[in-house]
């Protein structure tokens, strides 16, 4: 199965600060994920987790020290990133238009 792409940093800016961005932040939170720590130039998709059939949101997050501030990453001079998986709990609305990666 490919990736269910929800949030393409090329082609969704145009909904940040908008009502969509606010469902997405609240799709985000419904799923356990940190909003503040996503970065907005990063994609968000959905992929098969298991061959049974369980899926997962595949994100970027900011790695924050024990004060909640965002560790630096010297190599870069940027706030320092990891790629997170979490389970897939809540669906997108069904009136998102997700999108394949290969299409």
């Amino acid at each position: 199965m490919d990736p269910e792409v929800v949030y393409d940093p090329d082609t969704d800016r145009e909904f940040l600060g908008t009502a969509r961005h606010e469902e997405l932040k609240e799709w985000l939170r419904a799923n356990g994920i940190v909003t503040a720590d996503v970065p907005v130039d990063e994609e968000i998709t959905i992929e098969l987790l298991t061959f049974g059939g369980d899926r997962a949101i595949h994100h970027t997050a900011y790695l924050r020290n024990a004060d909640g501030k965002k560790y630096l990453d010297e190599a870069t001079g940027d706030a320092a990133q990891e790629a997170r998986i979490v389970p897939l709990t809540t669906d997108p609305p069904p009136h998102w238009r997700t999108r394949k990666e290969n299409d």
